[in-house]
């Protein structure tokens, strides 16, 4: 029988837990390590819908790339989250598992996921942490590769919301200019942009990109693509499913590993 302890153990082996940054919280958030699970679902937030289809597709727990709550709670109120998820889950007996920064720095996490569907090559980290350059599974955060050939701007940016299937994107640059050395990091990239603009890539692409970080990178000559947070990141659900899957087989657990299908994009553009 799998049990959550399981989970926690096959997610810390892909994405150890010690690698997540300082501030975050990781792990398990909500639930009983020794309770039993023959069905998990893996999505990007754990939000009421996708614990509420938890409960339909009668799953035990829920995996998560972002965490429920990462500053400590004062109250759990169940008129408002993070309460009422809080308390839904434990009502459902759903547990709750966030791999968040650990499996953003992680070898196989969401930033080589995103630069192997780019087919970038001689992939390197944006930024490292010396303190865990030791470690055999960290990889750093963000990446920077090659693209096989250089490309117009346009046809990258084309080609990533082919990829993150139609999203809307918002491109910094001229559109003809050509590019080939690529940055990226998924999610809210913006606070990396003195290391991208330091290692004179062509273009960056990320998520959640301001006004002035956009200006800035438009004088110094660095194209910007932003997919958006949700886009970005939400590419990693299926490959962790799978992973999950993959883990239980060879153990040779019976567990079914689903992935949510309702979740969405907060924003809509009019």
């Amino acid at each position: 029988m799998v049990r959550v302890n399981h989970i926690l153990n096959w997610l810390d082996e892909h994405a150890p837990f010690r690698l997540a940054a300082s501030w975050d919280r990781c792990g398990l958030q909500v639930g009983d390590p020794m309770s039993a699970v023959e069905r998990v679902l893996v999505a990007l937030d754990p939000s009421l819908e996708t614990v509420r289809e938890a409960e339909q597709r009668d799953c035990q727990c829920l995996v998560t790339h972002h965490p429920l709550f990462i500053k400590p709670l004062e109250d759990v109120r169940t008129d408002r989250v993070p309460g009422s998820v809080i308390v839904r889950a434990l009502r459902g007996g759903i547990s709750l598992i966030a791999v968040h920064t650990n499996l953003d720095v992680a070898r196989s996490g969401t930033n080589d996921i995103l630069a192997g569907m780019l087919a970038l090559g001689s992939l390197q980290p944006l930024e490292s942490d010396p303190a865990l350059r030791h470690e055999e599974l960290y990889s750093g955060l963000g990446r920077i590769g090659i693209l096989p050939r250089p490309v117009p701007l346009y046809e990258f940016a084309g080609e990533v919301r082919r990829l993150s299937r139609g999203v809307r994107i918002r491109v910094v640059g001229e559109p003809s200019r050509p590019v080939q050395r690529v940055a990226l990091c998924t999610g809210s990239g913006g606070s990396l942009l003195d290391s991208v603009i330091r290692e004179g890539v062509d273009v960056y692409l990320t998520g959640d990109i301001k006004y002035h970080e956009a200006q800035r990178a438009l004088e110094e000559g660095v194209a910007l693509v932003d997919m958006g947070h949700f886009a970005s990141e939400r590419i990693a659900v299926g490959p962790v499913a799978e992973y999950l899957r993959s883990k239980a087989s060879c153990e040779h657990f019976e567990l079914e590993v689903l992935t949510a299908s309702r979740e969405t994009d907060p924003f809509w553009i009019l």
